[in-house]
């Protein structure tokens, strides 16, 4: 690494990490200068970590190792779970460079904290330099022309807001959840996305989330539903997304095939695949991996694929993905389930849209009228959530027994207001002024009171 100025390896090292295996000389000098340990970060250009090992990892392990560093001082990171604050990083010819940016996100998250130095190479164009900016600042070292474009070697130093946690602090969704799949169930994961499976009972119920959500907006940091399913005895394989991904990774589909392939699935008696939005469209694509499961979604997408859904103008993140192959519309794929319960708000436009799409003969749709998208929410609200679940989960629901259930609504605010609101833009005000005395007459409800006022 001749003409590396001095300053990359100025500051104490005790730990360095190669992203690639790129930068033996950086690290053989790191190692020389301060005794450092060694992680071997081995991820493929799609930011998975490698399994097998990739060829470069041996070869630069004997290398390290005919250079004197002890075999102890020398860690193969092989899985997100193994991933630890570091004080200098290589990634040169990687991310940035030949690599998407966006493939180190799971490093930087993991291994950066205040003052982690970073030397790497950043191709003109690639979109780097905005994507580090929030974690650092950094410093040209040298320009080159490769293959008839600028690269420029930088020296990137972390910003105290990318400090780790504290020992104290909540542990990280990994650890959680290798806790909670204890002997008898498995956790999996890669940069984007994570399996969990705990065995309890011979029901299984197939759950999709996001982790962010989990992690930041729950009190527990369990997946979505965890605790009613918990409390049924229900076994349960949560599928966690690292962000708003609608879980299309070929990583995801191959652990469904492998699942498949294996006979999982058939060592339990009812599997029902169950989830919400984003969600509720993987328990409908996904079911393909065990035909004749059950499937229960909320609000659920049946693609992003624009040339299926031109008129699905959400979700822009996730418009550029591939929708296409076995797992891919849901409208479709979930004709190999059983029963396909949804539950829907017909007034949501879109969401209607999709939902007329699911047109197989097992199919049963539930309309509940002003709900809204988040009309789970609207219903755990009203204290019926339970209810409707477990009798979906369990195969009993029927359309009778549902609509005697969200009559519930009568008396839950937001369907009052939302039904007040949509009498007044028809302009149908006598209508209005009668919802309301009877609404209030009844008990009270700010915005409808509110608005009476005014009538």
């Amino acid at each position: 690494m001749t003409g590396l100025p001095d300053l990359v390896l100025a500051d104490p090292v005790a730990v360095c990490a190669d992203v690639g295996g790129h930068a033996l000389d950086l690290v053989l000098a790191a190692h020389a200068r301060w005794g450092c340990a060694i992680d071997l970060i081995d991820l493929d250009p799609k930011g998975r970590f490698a399994d097998p090992a990739s060829p470069w990892v041996a070869g630069y392990r004997a290398a390290l190792a005919a250079a004197g560093v002890p075999a102890g001082r020398i860690r193969i990171v092989a899985t997100a779970s193994d991933l630890r604050p570091v004080d200098l990083i290589a990634n040169l010819s990687g991310f940035g460079d030949t690599s998407k940016i966006k493939h180190l996100q799971c490093v930087l998250q993991s291994a950066l904290q205040d003052g982690t130095r970073m030397v790497m190479d950043v191709r003109a164009g690639s979109g780097a330099f905005p994507f580090l900016k929030p974690y650092g600042i950094n410093t040209p070292l040298s320009v080159a022309r490769k293959d008839g474009e600028t690269v420029t070697r930088i020296l990137f130093r972390a910003g105290p807001q990318t400090t780790p946690r504290a020992a104290d602090a909540p542990a990280p969704w990994a650890s959680i959840a290798r806790d909670l799949a204890g002997d008898t169930g498995f956790y999996r994961d890669n940069p984007d996305h994570s399996f969990l499976f705990i065995k309890r009972g011979d029901t299984l119920v197939v759950t999709f989330d996001n982790l962010d959500i989990a992690m930041e907006k729950r009190e527990d940091r369990r997946p979505w539903g965890f605790s009613f399913i918990e409390k049924q005895g229900f076994s349960m394989l949560g599928v966690m997304a690292n962000g708003w991904t609608w879980y299309r990774d070929p990583w995801v589909w191959q652990q469904f095939d492998a699942l498949h392939d294996s006979g999982f699935f058939a060592q339990f008696k009812r599997v029902v695949f169950y989830g919400a939005s984003m969600g509720g469209y993987a328990a409908c694509a996904f079911v393909p991996a065990c035909p004749g499961a059950d499937v229960v979604a909320i609000s659920p997408q049946s693609t992003l694929d624009k040339r299926l859904v031109p008129w699905e103008t959400r979700y822009h993140t996730a418009w550029g993905r591939d929708y296409s192959g076995p797992y891919g519309d849901a409208a479709q794929v979930s004709q190999a389930a059983g029963r396909v319960t949804l539950l829907f708000d017909p007034y949501e436009p879109l969401d209607a849209a999709h939902v007329a799409r699911f047109d197989g003969a097992n199919v049963m749709k539930l309309r509940t009228p002003l709900m809204g998208h988040r009309l789970g929410s609207s219903l755990q609200q009203m204290g019926i959530l339970s209810q409707i679940t477990l009798g979906a989960l369990n195969g009993t629901l029927t359309e009778l027994e549902f609509y005697q259930t969200i009559r519930a609504r009568k008396t839950f605010q937001r369907y009052q207001r939302e039904l007040f609101k949509r009498a007044l833009a028809k302009g149908r005000t006598g209508l209005a002024r009668k919802l309301g005395r009877w609404v209030l007459t009844r008990g009270d409800n700010r915005y409808i009171r509110k608005e009476m006022l005014e009538l």
